[in-house]
């Protein structure tokens, strides 16, 4: 259920979203970008040899890592020179989304859902700097697999956030990775655990790795735990104002 402050909130946010603004405009800017970087990637791959291919996976689990690191370390710490980062998802992220009510009621709402078509141009960037040092130590093949590999990423990181904050999930109880990370960022939203536990937006490998995780799982458990809750860790601090675990789904 919603708190009043919640509310407050969330009508002073979009109260200064500029009147221009349109949701499915913003989500088909980053889904262009992204898909016409990961296309025009993959049309410089010729001939790959199976150790090239192999980049994709190492890049999958690389940015796997920054993704964490990036949440862990600069939205939810306030580093000089970094604050809008901090600002923007702590500040106003965790006040219009919370455990209690996690979910977005209109498509103005992907102001604060999805990250600025800018950020994509910035990871995109960095990761063609990365493919350029690859390519010149080893191959061309293996730095186009990873700017598309990279641009990938980047695409099913906001796609799977979107899944976490939509109310509707008749589908996406029944998807596997889908499921896990919908429960493990929904948790997220809870704020005792917040600063601490479930970075990961995609597949919850490094907060595995790193132990970073609200379950007590192994690897396998984690990437296909769904809504199990039966392994929460309990030892975990608890919410100030109500339940620790994620709010029961729709047909729990």
């Amino acid at each position: 259920m919603m708190s009043a402050r919640q509310a407050a909130f969330r009508a002073a946010y979009r109260a200064q979203i500029a009147p221009a603004y349109h949701g499915l405009i913003h989500v088909a800017l980053i889904y262009l970008i992204g898909g016409s970087a990961l296309w025009y990637a993959a049309q410089h791959i010729h001939a790959a040899t199976l150790a090239e291919w192999a980049v994709v996976p190492a890049v999958v689990v690389l940015a796997n890592m920054f993704e964490w690191f990036l949440h862990a370390q600069v939205m939810h710490r306030p580093r000089p020179g970094l604050m809008g980062i901090y600002n923007r998802h702590t500040l106003a992220h965790h006040q219009f989304f919370t455990q209690e009510a996690p979910y977005h009621d209109t498509t103005r709402d992907y102001r604060i859902v999805f990250f600025p078509p800018y950020a994509l141009i910035a990871f995109l960037v960095m990761a063609s700097v990365g493919g350029f040092v690859l390519a010149a130590l080893w191959s061309a093949n293996a730095g186009w697999f990873m700017v598309c590999t990279a641009a990938g990423m980047y695409m099913n990181y906001e796609f799977f956030h979107w899944c976490c904050h939509v109310e509707d999930d008749r589908v996406l109880r029944r998807l596997p990775f889908i499921n896990t990370i919908r429960r493990h960022h929904i948790a997220h939203h809870n704020t005792a655990i917040m600063m601490n536990r479930n970075m990961n937006l995609t597949y919850p490998f490094s907060d595995w790795l790193f132990g970073t995780s609200d379950l007590n799982r192994g690897l396998f458990g984690h990437l296909f735990n769904g809504y199990d809750t039966r392994f929460i860790r309990h030892d975990l601090p608890k919410v100030r104002s109500g339940a620790r675990s994620a709010p029961v789904m729709a047909g729990e």
